[in-house]
Formats: structure tokens, C-alpha cells, sequence
């Protein structure tokens, strides 16, 4: 697939239901940027992994939190492990979003 065509389908009003869910069974991509590129990212609930995804990293983020709130660390190392399992995160999601990982 080319990225014209994906720059495409993830402009066309129809894959975006309601507004804000990205819903489009012709992109191959199960994380996508938002509308407004600067807001970050959303998955495509057209791909059967989103929900999955969706709960996976919510759960490996609270699990992270709640092992670091229970152990014996200072306030400061717990600051620094938090933001950066957040930024691991955040690197994970910009990677799955590049659309060039999925053109020809």
C-alpha cells in the first residue's frame, strides 16, 4: 500500500465514526495519529487486536504503577521509574504509528 493511499483512507470522513473513533477495514494499521496530529494517537477498531491492544496497555500501565506504589522505593525513584514506563509507552505507540512501517 502506498502512503498516498493511506493518507487517504485516514482523511476520508467515513473512517472516522462519531467524530473521534477511526474505524477503517482498508488500513492495515492498528495504531493511527489522531485527526489533529498534535493530540496524539487512536487505534483502528476496524483491526480485531485494538480492543486487546487497548486493554494490554492499560493493564501492563496500572499494573506498572501499582508494583511501584506497593515497594520501597524513595518518592523520587518512583517519579523517575513512572515516567519512564510512561515513555516507554509513548515510544511504543509513535512506532506502531508511522505509516511508513506499512507502505510497499
Amino acid at each position: 500500500m502506498k502512503l498516498s493511499e493511506l493518507n487517504e483512507i485516514h482523511a476520508s470522513p467515513a473512517s472516522w465514526k462519531a467524530g473521534f473513533f477511526y474505524y477503517a477495514p482498508g488500513d492495515p494499521r492498528l495504531v493511527v495519529r489522531k485527526r489533529l496530529a498534535s493530540l496524539g494517537w487512536t487505534l483502528n477498531f476496524a483491526r480485531p487486536m485494538a480492543l486487546p491492544f487497548l486493554l494490554g496497555t492499560v493493564g501492563m500501565f496500572l499494573a506498572g504503577i501499582y508494583g511501584l506504589a506497593s515497594a520501597d522505593l524513595s518518592n523520587e525513584v518512583k517519579w523517575v521509574t513512572t515516567l519512564g514506563l510512561l515513555g516507554s509507552l509513548i515510544f511504543i505507540w509513535s512506532w506502531m504509528a508511522n505509516p511508513r512501517r506499512y507502505v510497499d
